[in-house]
């Protein structure tokens, strides 16, 4: 009987300390855990300051580069308009061509090197080039160049860009240059005035956003 009643006690004390083993053990791998979950905030909270920091840096270039298109937009009184994706500016063809031509003239240099100047310290910061035109059909001695206005707007779109990278050194990457011809006025073709403000180059600035890989 003392037999039967010192197996009880062992068996009685041997679960005892296994199940003491098995608390210990889901106690360490609590522990563990929440050292897991404390290490991912921590990760976390730096990560988010890096992308604070990020912004504020962002934030900052932006308002610099827009400090130094507006000195430009005052010095060659051109216009300048600022929105939530992109800056333009607005450059009237008479101040970068000669008519119905497409090489750039000494002033339109001039005007290309002032831009130049700013997006040389911007690299985050793409540039879209569009050429517009009146509605005013190509004179005929001019045919063998252009056949229509959508010929005329993207050659000055492209000679523009083509300044801008190959004689300022602006990365090709950065550019795009398109041609509208006539069909985007912002005035009334049917006076001088309204021609001279259709006839224009716009530079459309704004935050790289590259393709990213399908791959």
């Amino acid at each position: 009987m003392r037999g039967k009643l010192f197996a009880l006690v062992v068996i009685v004390l041997f679960a005892a300390l296994l199940s003491g083993c098995a608390t210990r053990g889901s106690l360490k791998a609590r522990d563990a855990e929440i050292a897991s979950l404390k290490q991912q905030v921590i990760d976390a909270q730096n990560q988010c300051k890096v992308l604070t920091n990020q912004l504020d840096e962002a934030e900052g270039r932006e308002k610099a580069l827009q400090d130094e298109l507006n000195l430009i937009s005052d010095k060659l009184e051109i216009e300048l308009e600022k929105t939530s994706q992109y800056t333009m500016l607005r450059v009237p063809d008479k101040l970068l061509f000669k008519s119905s031509q497409v090489n750039l003239s000494n002033s339109g240099m001039s005007v290309l090197n002032d831009i130049a100047d700013v997006l040389s310290n911007y690299a985050e910061y793409d540039v879209r080039v569009e050429g517009h035109t009146d509605s005013r059909k190509i004179k005929p001695e001019f045919h063998d160049k252009f056949k229509s206005n959508w010929e005329l707007s993207t050659a000055r779109a492209t000679e523009v860009v083509r300044y801008l990278t190959a004689k300022k050194g602006i990365g090709p990457e950065r550019m795009i240059a398109v041609g509208y011809g006539e069909y985007r006025p912002i005035a009334s073709n049917d006076d001088v005035a309204g021609r001279g403000q259709n006839r224009r180059v716009e530079f459309y600035i704004a935050p790289s956003n590259p393709v990213e890989d399908l791959k």
